[in-house]
């Protein structure tokens, strides 16, 4: 599904963001990439649907290289690789209905959105998505009316419209608090189970890696220093993926039991 053959990436200004990578990503896998900040996270997840260019290697999605990807085949990896971002990236001053329904412009295209002039079977497409993560009730309701946990579900119902077959999140649960954080990660969690869809999320946090995560692979300065599966880490396992050992700030706190029902 995704495979990584001695990847690297060197930033213009000399920073070395990923070293030699050498992984495979199975189809519907539920991977979590764990690592103190600067570890390379970041730039892994970005640079499978190219919002970063590796310097070096083969990136293959589906079995094709996406490094050489350019215009129109770039445009059609991003439809299908789905992203979530630590600060929602919706547009604020647009209903909830709105910002979801801009998961079809891949397939749609530019003019007929910007005419939002899309058909009732896109339309029916996000309701149902904003069904899926429990806050169709905002369906009219400005983004920036909204707290950040539904905001990070309103970016989850806009990457299920888009109907990917692998959705990439980066520090999804970073600004939200840990009951918050278990109810976004469940919902990430129901979604790759129900849609056999490939979920790849960078976390910090040890307590949301080992609970979610079907496998873990941890990084620092750049490269893979532990692949494997989640029923097989410990506190040792993060220690040595960190460099140090463990502190209470990167456990995070917050257990299933506190979650709030959406």
């Amino acid at each position: 599904m995704i495979e990584m053959k001695d990847l690297s990436l060197v930033y213009p200004n000399g920073t070395q963001g990923l070293k030699n990578i050498n992984v495979k990503i199975n189809k519907g896998e539920f991977v979590v990439i764990v690592g103190l900040s600067g570890a390379g996270k970041s730039t892994f997840i970005r640079s499978i649907n190219r919002l970063v260019t590796p310097t070096e290697g083969q990136l293959f999605v589906d079995d094709e290289d996406i490094l050489k990807y350019k215009g129109k085949d770039l445009r059609k990896l991003r439809t299908k690789v789905g992203m979530i971002f630590q600060n929602y990236n919706l547009v604020k001053r647009s209903t909830v209905m709105k910002n979801v329904i801009s998961g079809r412009l891949g397939h749609t295209g530019t003019l007929k959105s910007i005419l939002n002039l899309y058909s009732k079977k896109d339309m029916a497409l996000a309701y149902e998505s904003l069904k899926r993560v429990n806050i169709e009730e905002k369906i009219y309701s400005r983004a920036d009316q909204l707290s950040g946990g539904q905001q990070q579900r309103v970016s989850i119902a806009r990457v299920l419209t888009q109907q990917p077959s692998v959705v990439l999140a980066d520090e999804p649960v970073a600004s939200l608090d840990p009951p918050t954080s278990h109810q976004v990660m469940k919902y990430l969690k129901k979604i790759n189970s129900e849609d056999n869809i490939t979920t790849i999320v960078n976390l910090h946090f040890i307590d949301m890696a080992m609970e979610y995560a079907d496998r873990i692979i941890g990084m620092r300065a750049g490269e893979i220093v532990f692949d494997g599966p989640a029923s097989k880490v410990n506190e040792k396992t993060f220690e040595e993926i960190y460099g140090r050992p463990i502190k209470e700030d990167d456990i995070r706190g917050g257990t299933e039991e506190n979650v709030e029902t959406p």
